[in-house]
This record gives structure tokens, C-alpha cells and sequence, in this order.
């Protein structure tokens, strides 16, 4: 989904209900070089076990009584349903939920999908070729984090495993797992925050502006929205009111991050329903407490 600003100002006129999707243009990407992948799919199934195996060896457990052979097949059968369903939102959408409750079922838990996520995309740089430029790099990115946000709707346990330094992470909240949609343009400060935050036990999704911030919204299911203030095409204040025009999105608590916020901004957002407001330069710390104070209000 992508939006002008003159389907903006339309929108601000009255509700209306857009159709849930992936934005067009990255499902194109997405499609095309699948297709440049195909002739190769068999040697993209073997070198993503390959790799993923090598560089997590204590995902080994989950396929010692498989034939590996058949698991390279059920890979690249799962992955083909879920580009062909890229058009068919509500497909897609039912095909990842009974994906996750399936994983869930072998005890796949959250530390397991990003080492499967960075491997994926690791190697379709690999084997992509002149099919995978930047902008079809980050389509797929953006996708398997989709993929990703779906797959861990239900079935996640209360208390997350142990971080690296032995001590189990909890949701600041409660012993219940928030979801949390991190929205900027900019990269680094998408790295800093997701890293961060999931670290706290939250689960998050990342994206890098409004259309696939209407994605997911419209796709997925959060208990907080944190986004940037300046983006391209629209604000973070646009969007939360883009989703008070949608007649058929229901708008989870919104935070906004900016970098010069003043009297107005901070007014603009409040009276636009946001919950809280962080200035930057913030440490990680004020992070966290706006993020708690903002879920305690909801």
C-alpha cells in the first residue's frame, strides 16, 4: 500500500476502508526475483540449511530424526505458498498464522526466528544475483519481518529465554509478552531500537515507513506503535491519523520519537491521540519508561 499526499488529503475528508495488502511495488520485487531464483531453488534450500545449521548449531535438535532431504522440499514448498499468496492478504495472513501454531507444535520458540530470518536473507543476497538489488533486498527484508510478526501472534511462552548474560528478560509490564511496531526511516536507529527493546522482552516489528507501517497494522496485531516524527511522505503524527480515517483498522497506542519537538508538535500529537512523546536525544533508559508509562494508560 502506498499512498500520495493527495489520496492523503482525500482520506482526511471521510472514513474509508482500504483494503489490507503489501505495497505493491515490493510485492513485484518480491515476485520477480523468486522467479530468478527458481532455476536455482534446490541449491537455495541446501546452502540455507547449510548456513543455518553452521551458524547455529543448537537449532540441530529440531532435525535430528529428519530427512533433510524432505525438509529442503517442505522448505521450498512453504516459501513458494507464501509468494504466491503476496496478493492474497487474507491467504497469506491464514497460511503464516497456521505456519506459527504448527512451529509452535515442534517447540519453536522466539530466539528461534531471527537466526532463520538473517540466514533467509543472507542467502538470497548469495544466490539472488543481478535479481537482488538494494530496494528488492529490503522488499524481502521487510516481508520476512511481516512473516515474522504473524508467525509469533499466538503460541510465545510469558517469559522470554535467557540472555546471553543468564538472566531470563521480562516484559516491563507484566509477565505477558507486549508487541511493539518500531516505524523510521533510519535504519540505525530501527537496529538500536528493536536490538534494545527485545532485549526488555518485547516483541518487535520493524519498518521502515507508512506503507508498510499500514501493513502490518492492517496484517498484524500490537499493543504499541513507536515512530519517528520526520519521514518521508508522511509524519508519525499522519499516520496515526491515517488510521483514524481506515474504517476498518482498529489503532493500537501510539508514541512519538522526535528530534525537534516543540510546543506545537507535542500539542499536534496529543490532540492526534498519541499516548506519550520522547525528545531526542534520549538514552535507552527514558526509552523503556515512556514505552511503560504509555502501555500502563492504554
Amino acid at each position: 500500500m502506498e499512498l500520495c499526499p493527495q489520496e492523503i488529503h482525500v482520506m482526511e475528508k471521510s472514513k474509508v476502508e482500504i483494503p489490507p495488502g503489501l505495497p505493491p511495488a515490493d510485492i513485484s520485487r518480491i515476485q520477480q526475483s523468486f522467479r530468478m531464483l527458481a532455476p536455482n531453488a534446490e541449491k537455495l534450500a541446501v546452502r540455507f540449511y547449510d548456513v543455518l545449521l553452521l551458524k547455529f548449531p543448537d537449532l540441530k535438535s529440531f532435525f535430528r530424526s529428519t530427512d533433510l532431504t524432505r525438509q529442503h522440499a517442505r522448505f521450498l514448498n512453504g516459501l513458494s505458498t507464501l509468494v504466491r499468496n503476496l496478493e492474497k492478504p487474507q491467504e497469506l495472513r491464514a497460511a503464516l498464522v497456521q505456519l506459527g501454531e504448527r512451529h509452535t507444535s515442534y517447540g519453536i520458540e522466539i530466539q528461534h526466528y531471527p537466526p532463520v530470518v538473517d540466514t533467509l536473507l543472507q542467502v538470497l543476497a548469495e544466490m539472488g544475483g543481478k535479481g537482488m538489488d538494494v530496494k528488492t533486498y529490503e522488499a524481502w527484508a521487510n516481508f520476512l519481518h511481516l512473516v515474522r510478526a504473524i508467525m509469533l501472534e499466538k503460541g510465545f511462552p510469558e517469559v522470554l529465554p535467557q540472555a546471553p548474560d543468564g538472566i531470563a528478560r521480562r516484559s516491563l509490564i507484566s509477565d505477558n509478552i507486549k508487541r511493539l511496531l518500531l516505524i523510521d526511516d533510519d535504519a540505525q536507529i530501527l537496529d538500536l531500537y528493536h536490538s534494545y527493546l527485545e532485549s526488555q522482552g518485547f516483541v518487535c516489528s520493524r519498518v521502515p515507513g507508512v506503507a508498510w507501517a499500514l501493513t502490518h497494522l492492517q496484517m498484524s496485531h500490537y499493543d504499541l506503535v513507536l515512530t519517528d516524527f520526520q519521514m518521508p511522505v508522511m509524519n508519525g503524527i499522519q499516520i496515526r491519523k491515517i488510521l483514524g480515517y481506515l474504517g476498518n483498522v482498529w489503532c493500537p497506542p501510539f508514541v512519538l520519537v522526535t528530534g525537534s519537538l516543540s510546543p506545537e508538535i507535542q500539542k499536534q500529537a496529543l490532540d492526534s491521540g498519541f499516548v506519550g512523546v520522547l525528545e531526542k536525544p534520549h538514552d535507552l533508559t527514558e526509552l523503556s519508561t515512556v514505552i511503560q508509562n504509555s502501555l500502563e494508560k492504554s
